[in-house]
């Protein structure tokens, strides 16, 4: 005679599997939209669990100073806020929050960072494009 698994045993495999479930689609819609990437001089990232995007500027083969300049957009202008700060070669990193955006917007990062640093005003950028989902 076969053995036939419980009514329990059947009800606690399915909580469990629902349990998982529900673990691994909640932990990938909270880190799904994060990312890092260097750019000229630094780097920038986005924690999608925390709505922050961060900027660091690290002094490298320039001349005097590491500055790197952003411009977060929303495609749709009414789903998020556009903001716009940067960072210089100082200690630690510049960060703002995009917890005031709708979930899933697409924003675009613009990104300047120096290629050559003159305090005439005549500094050269290398401009970098980045799209991401708040």
């Amino acid at each position: 005679m076969p053995a036939r698994p419980s009514r329990r045993l059947i009800r606690t495999s399915a909580a469990a599997s629902m349990a998982a479930l529900t673990l691994v689609a909640t932990a990938g819609a909270a880190s799904a939209n994060s990312f890092e990437r260097r750019v000229y001089q630094g780097k920038v990232w986005y924690n999608d669990g925390e709505d922050r995007f961060c900027v660091r500027a690290d002094e490298v083969n320039i001349r005097d100073r590491a500055v790197i300049q952003v411009t977060l957009r929303p495609d749709n202008t009414s789903r998020g806020p556009t903001i716009s700060f940067g960072d210089i070669d100082t200690a630690g990193a510049e960060c703002r929050s995009l917890a005031t955006a709708y979930e899933d917007t697409h924003y675009t990062a613009i990104v300047k960072s120096t290629i050559s640093f003159d305090r005439d005003g005549t500094s050269t950028y290398e401009t970098t494009r980045i799209g991401f989902y708040s």
